[in-house]
């Protein structure tokens, strides 16, 4: 729906979560704009760098976030009409040359020696919830910036 007018747009999404409704149906979506996931969604994939980086429900990720990148998306959100966006630091990793760790780690306010190296894996941080953070996942002991595995 990206290049489709504003109202049109509208038009389309009321469409589709009325058939969502009436015929108890999923819908998947793919889609930047958070407006239209929280209205659209129950729950949301977050990708970057073509892997996950945090599953969960609507209020999970919008309220709960477990993964930095999904937080910096969030930050990027203008609250109030003459706020200034916050961007997400750096560039997007090269993916003809992926990194090795987890894609996200050259952005990242939290990486730590270990997101470099070793891509983490979906861990559980709550009900339904994952995130693919070396942050959540416990078998990794965390010293100085430093991280090895336990």
């Amino acid at each position: 729906t990206t290049a489709l007018d504003v109202t049109i747009q509208a038009q389309i999404l009321e469409l589709m979560g009325e058939m969502k409704e009436r015929y108890n149906m999923s819908v998947i979506l793919i889609t930047h704009d958070l407006g239209v996931i929280s209205s659209l969604c129950t729950r949301v994939i977050v990708m970057y760098g073509g892997l996950i980086m945090e599953e969960g429900t609507v209020d999970d990720i919008f309220y709960r976030t477990g993964h930095p990148y999904s937080a910096g998306l969030l930050a990027s959100i203008p609250k109030r009409s003459r706020e200034k966006l916050v961007p997400i630091m750096g560039t997007p990793p090269d993916l003809l040359n992926p990194p090795v760790g987890c894609p996200f780690a050259a952005r990242c306010s939290h990486a730590m020696k270990l997101c470099r190296e070793y891509r983490p894996e979906l861990t559980q941080v709550g009900p339904g919830h994952k995130s693919a953070c070396w942050l959540h996942n416990k078998s990794v002991k965390i010293h100085r910036k430093e991280v090895w595995p336990v």
